[in-house]
């Protein structure tokens, strides 16, 4: 006996309940509200950073900025279609969940940086003091 289905296509329909599926959609509604939030954001980073102060760190993290608004509203999206289509419900999971990864790692990159920066200020302050108290 052979089977119909191959284990390389993705599954079309995934049986939600109509409740995890207003859930679904309530999760990208919110998801596309604080996208929309960060690229405003984005663009008044940008606006102050020529404008007002001339600053270069605020570019950067505009940059920064737009990409997680831009990231999470291609998810809410994506989360969006698994709601409403019976069309590949895992592919658009999987898009949903690897945009999600992408935002999640910079955030995780950019704390991480913080903290390295934490880290060598302290070391500094440390050294400071001990060189003037001797």
């Amino acid at each position: 006996m052979t089977n119909t289905t191959s284990v390389e296509e993705p599954l079309r329909r995934i049986p939600f309940t109509p409740r995890a599926e207003a859930s679904i959609l309530e999760l990208s509604k919110w998801l596309r509200i604080s996208a929309v939030i960060g690229m405003i954001s984005a663009v008044l980073r940008v606006v102050v950073s020529f404008m007002v102060r001339n600053d270069a760190g605020q570019l950067i993290g505009a940059v920064v900025t737009f990409l997680i608004a831009l990231w999470s509203y291609q998810a809410a999206g994506a989360f969006a279609a698994v709601a409403t289509t019976d069309t590949a419900d895992q592919r658009f999971l999987m898009q949903g969940f690897s945009l999600l990864r992408r935002v999640f790692l910079l955030q995780a990159a950019l704390v991480i940086i913080v903290l390295a920066f934490l880290v060598v200020g302290l070391i500094g302050a440390v050294i400071v003091f001990a060189s003037r108290s001797t």
